[in-house]
């Protein structure tokens, strides 16, 4: 049996994180191998109640990214199911709903969200709605289901006003036996910026949708969901140059994830 330091921590490795070089280890690998890779809900507001446009929250255009969205879960295997417009009480009902599913034959869950927003907030058709509130619904075992699984959310929403002008470069599954993990466990969230800070978009699409996109076509076969929403900051950081953006992520997933069935022989 390994001792413990001084402060507690042993100093062997446990086994399942030494897998060989070169050889996956799949018990660090979330399972795929399902008829469905997953649900993806897509909340997408483009128009707002009277009383939040005269606090100046205007209408928006997602037309490219709802299409490019669409198309890139249905080819990964998920079910996407697109609400617009939906006022907090809807998105609240929607969430407990889809968390009441049975979800033993999906890999997972994804939902993104299109819409304005400021700090640790997104607006709903008719009023603010609480980015934290979103994952509520399947902590723990209020969704025993997706127990162990992973949750994502994708937030394409503003956190702040502060622009970033950028700075000049130099050119030179779980086992059978029963344990307990952390309510916070196995959660993705995404976010088109950093706290504080202005997200871009044009009619019809934004920086961070489309190159969230993209980066998924090109590397779902292949990647992990972590190299990819690597290839996203940096496709965001270096590939707009007018202003600047800086997507970033915050992972409490405690495998790697590939939306594909990863097998030893990769």
């Amino acid at each position: 049996m390994a001792e413990a330091d001084a402060i507690g921590f042993t100093s062997e490795k446990p086994d399942k994180m030494n897998s060989p070089l070169g050889k996956p280890d799949n018990s660090m690998v979330y399972n795929m191998n399902y008829k469905q890779k997953g649900l993806c809900l897509i909340l997408c507001m483009e128009t707002f109640h009277k009383d939040l446009k005269e606090k100046g929250v205007g209408a928006r255009n997602s037309k490219n990214d709802k299409k490019e969205l669409e198309s890139i879960f249905t080819e990964m295997g998920f079910e996407v199911r697109l609400e617009e417009n939906k006022t907090a009480d809807d998105i609240e009902n929607l969430l407990t709903d889809i968390a009441k599913e049975d979800h033993s034959g999906r890999g997972c869950f994804a939902c993104v969200v299109m819409s304005h927003g400021d700090k640790d907030f997104f607006y709903a058709s008719d009023q603010e709605y609480q980015i934290d509130a979103l994952a509520e619904p399947f902590r723990g075992e209020k969704c025993k289901s997706l127990f162990g699984k992973p949750k994502l959310f994708f937030i394409q929403a503003c956190r702040g006003n502060k622009v970033d002008s950028g700075v000049v470069k130099d050119a030179g599954d779980l086992t059978t036996t029963a344990c307990k993990i952390p309510t916070e466990c196995d959660f993705l969230y995404s976010y088109a910026t950093p706290l504080g800070y202005f997200a871009w978009k044009i009619p019809g699409e934004s920086w961070f949708i489309q190159s969230l996109c993209k980066m998924l076509k090109e590397n779902w076969q292949k990647r992990d969901l972590l190299q990819i929403l690597t290839r996203v900051n940096h496709k965001v950081a270096y590939d707009y140059n007018k202003k600047k953006q800086m997507p970033c992520f915050l992972s409490l997933l405690t495998k790697e994830l590939y939306f594909f069935h990863k097998t030893d022989q990769d």
